[in-house]
């Protein structure tokens, strides 16, 4: 494996997401900078529980079902997701940062503890439930109960673009209010803390909204 820095795991040869989250492991350990995971159907748990300290992008294509990167812990570990997510992606999630590039089901971030997580398209209901600590930036449309008993970190979304009732039961954290226009005009207004976080997730959004033809083709 020396030398070697991309690689592709097909999820349909390995199947089982225990299989697939140990394949992920060893590439990494192995040194490999850059991971796709190809033909992914609704498996759940991807990637549950990776912790390291590797530095490395890992692309999922395809469909991820529940609890996509929970309990990540892997600081420098970036996680894109280019389908659709089904719910608690990004559970409790430690360090690392996960990247959704299409829509995500309910109770994103549930229990998130740190890290970073962005949305860039549309969220269900309870984004951020129970969150304590991380950032979590929602780019897109937002379910209801966004930041349901929220007790940390830092939550941020358009008021206008989000459902009823959001923060119930908060009892700490911080909610950033992210301006309709989200360009350097738009983002003026923010607090510098604030808009630095969302000039980070937007800059992840940028470096991966493309295919990137770096990871290698399946041989």
């Amino acid at each position: 494996m020396a030398g070697r820095t991309a690689a592709v795991i097909v999820a349909a040869e390995l199947r089982d997401y225990q299989r697939i989250n140990a394949e992920a492991a060893r590439l990494l350990n192995g040194g490999v900078q850059r991971i796709r995971i190809e033909g992914v159907e609704g498996q759940r748990l991807l990637l549950w529980g990776l912790r390291g300290d590797w530095s490395a992008v890992i692309e999922l294509r395809g469909a991820a079902g529940p609890e996509l990167a929970a309990e990540l812990d892997a600081a420098g570990l970036t996680v894109v997701c280019r389908g659709p997510v089904a719910d608690g992606a990004g559970r409790s999630l430690q360090d690392g940062r996960l990247l959704l590039l299409d829509s995500a089901g309910v109770a994103l971030g549930y229990d998130q503890a740190g890290g970073l997580i962005v949305a860039a398209g549309p969220v269900g209901a309870r984004p951020g439930l129970a969150q304590r600590g991380g950032d979590l930036v929602l780019l897109g449309r937002v379910g209801r109960l966004a930041g349901e008993r929220q007790r940390g970190g830092r939550i941020g979304y358009c008021a206008e673009l989000a459902g009823a009732d959001a923060g119930f039961g908060a009892t700490g954290g911080r909610v950033c209010r992210l301006p309709p226009r989200l360009d350097p005009p738009g983002l003026v207004g923010l607090d510098p803390e604030d808009r630095a976080m969302v000039e980070r997730a937007l800059n992840l959004v940028n470096q991966f909204q493309t295919v990137n033809p770096d990871v290698a083709e399946p041989t």
